[in-house]
């Protein structure tokens, strides 16, 4: 494939579950863009900018930069996650989970996209976080055409069947037609992943800022679903962890991903 003019992208996918809902999030950072005149690199800017995001929870909350983010363990107040190996507090945790996604106004627009669903969500055959995946490559697929981009694909470990899905997605991805139907009466066309490069890459998340980027918005969009549904945990419905996901910017948030919902949240 040729590369297009508009570049390449690589998307950052990390997911959140519990027993009945799922949440799957993918982070898209700059790789290659054309500036005056000339292919450039510009990944190493969004690096920059996420590495001053954590120097700046650091500061503001104590928490290293060094220490890997997980969404559900530092909302909770478990992990040790203040300097000097500390506990924070679940309300300082809350604050902090609110502060850091607040600050992510140095991401580019359009970002973010999230896809949540229960254990009972089915789509073309996939079922859980497959069905997540799925529903999430077709808005990659979309957003990167819109932009005449290509994209690339980073998982964090652990997961081999969002490879097999992602290699398959790459020739073969039904996707429906927000219209009720494509030409001929037909309820979905392939749409195939061709405009992303390469295999699905494997990164662990304790290395990859941006891994852990999407965990913590995952976990806020989990969150967000349960109190939606009335089923946080007393202490989670006493701090509002429902709100976690509204401090985000919404500019950095793909609303075109679902003009269901404000913020773009596909749901399934």
């Amino acid at each position: 494939m040729k590369l297009p003019d508009g570049g390449l992208d690589i998307f950052y996918i990390d997911e959140s579950m519990d027993a009945e809902v799922f949440s799957m999030s993918a982070v898209a950072i700059p790789f290659l863009r054309i500036v005056e005149g000339t292919w450039t690199i510009t990944w190493e800017d969004q690096f920059a900018n996420i590495r001053q995001w954590r120097r700046d929870l650091s500061k503001s909350h104590e928490v290293p930069v060094a220490r890997e983010l997980k969404g559900s363990k530092f909302a909770s107040g478990r992990g040790r996650f203040r300097r000097g190996n500390h506990q924070l507090t679940r309300a300082e945790a809350a604050t902090a989970y609110r502060h850091m996604l607040a600050q992510l106004g140095f991401l580019p627009t359009l970002s973010i996209i999230t896809v949540i669903g229960t254990k009972a969500a089915n789509l073309y055959g996939h079922s859980k976080l497959e069905a997540l995946l799925y529903a999430l490559l077709q808005r990659m697929r979309t957003a990167c055409a819109k932009r005449n981009r290509a994209g690339m694909v980073f998982f964090d470990e652990g997961h081999g069947e969002y490879t097999k899905l992602y290699r398959k997605a790459r020739v073969y991805l039904p996707t429906g037609s927000s219209q009720g139907g494509w030409g001929g009466g037909n309820v979905s066309k392939n749409l195939p992943l061709d405009n992303f490069t390469k295999d699905g890459n494997i990164k662990q998340s304790q290395h990859s800022f941006f891994i852990q980027l999407a965990d913590v918005v995952s976990f806020a969009a989990l969150l967000k679903i349960r109190g939606e549904q009335r089923k946080l945990t007393p202490w989670q419905a006493q701090l509002g962890l429902e709100d976690l996901y509204d401090h985000i910017p919404v500019k950095v948030l793909n609303t075109r991903a679902s003009t269901a919902d404000p913020l773009g949240i596909v749901r399934l």
